[in-house]
């Protein structure tokens, strides 16, 4: 496994497309498809551009890929994972994942996303030492399985504590839960401003503190006064001086089990 490159982004593209029109066959609704751009070189190349892509090799030919994000040196994210479909079931992803976890020999935790409706990728996370610890729901249409992979039991990544939150904080991973929310009100977009937009505050709370969390549009549904929650890439900012927990673009809201 080597990283991928401008030369690669149209093999890449045409191996993602027929890796991700296998979909169908085990539970996704709909047509053949994936995600924005699974299926062209140019947004490959995009994603070379944020994320640490990776191309799989089967005696010097790609095979597939392999996409890593971070939220710090110590949590990794698998953002996405995908094999040439003739060579489905013969140990190339496994070993892939085995590569990438070596890749990063920093890492405490790692985590990733699946749709629920997936049944190939259950076995093949768990075997991986994936466990299932919440639900990402960005995606209106299907429940998302949150996995995470702990490296060492015995020294385990620790997330922050709510109360040494501060103002200019990235990469910001956090559990507590919801005491609070307020009523959802509609505000125009500063980007686009025919645009309207839903917000809500709610209040995340653990054992050393408290924070104001801000949700945005289907955030505002997916949390409900008592759930216990993550935030993973977070970042904090202020607003007339009181800090607020944003999700922001890059980051995730996970409703725990």
């Amino acid at each position: 496994m080597e990283s991928a490159g401008e030369e690669d982004a149209e093999a890449l593209a045409e191996i993602c497309k027929r890796a991700f029109e296998t979909d169908v066959d085990v539970g996704a609704p709909g047509e053949p498809g994936g995600p924005p751009g699974y299926d062209m070189a140019e947004a490959q190349l995009r994603l070379m551009n944020y994320l640490d892509y990776y191309k799989i090799l089967l005696n010097d030919w790609i095979v597939g890929g392999v996409l890593v994000s971070s939220s710090g040196e110590q949590h990794r994210v698998l953002e996405r994972i995908f094999v040439d479909p003739d060579l489905f079931r013969k140990g190339i992803g496994s070993r892939a994942m085995e590569l990438a976890h070596a890749l990063y020999p920093e890492a405490k935790l790692w985590t990733l996303g699946t749709p629920e409706w997936n049944v190939r990728t259950k076995a093949f996370y768990k075997k991986l030492g994936y466990v299932q610890v919440g639900w990402d729901l960005a995606d209106p249409q299907w429940r998302g399985i949150w996995y995470e992979r702990v490296v060492d039991s015995s020294d385990p990544y620790a997330m922050m504590d709510i109360g040494d939150l501060k103002d200019g904080m990235k990469n910001v991973d956090v559990e507590g839960e919801i005491l609070e929310k307020s009523v959802a009100r509609q505000v125009r977009s500063r980007r686009r401003r025919w645009e309207t937009l839903v917000v809500a505050n709610a209040g995340l709370g653990d054992e050393t503190g408290r924070i104001v969390l801000v949700l945005w549009n289907d955030q505002v549904k997916q949390v409900k006064v008592g759930d216990r929650i993550r935030i993973e890439n977070g970042y904090v900012s202020s607003y007339m001086g009181v800090n607020q927990l944003n999700v922001g673009r890059a980051g995730r809201l996970i409703i725990l089990l």
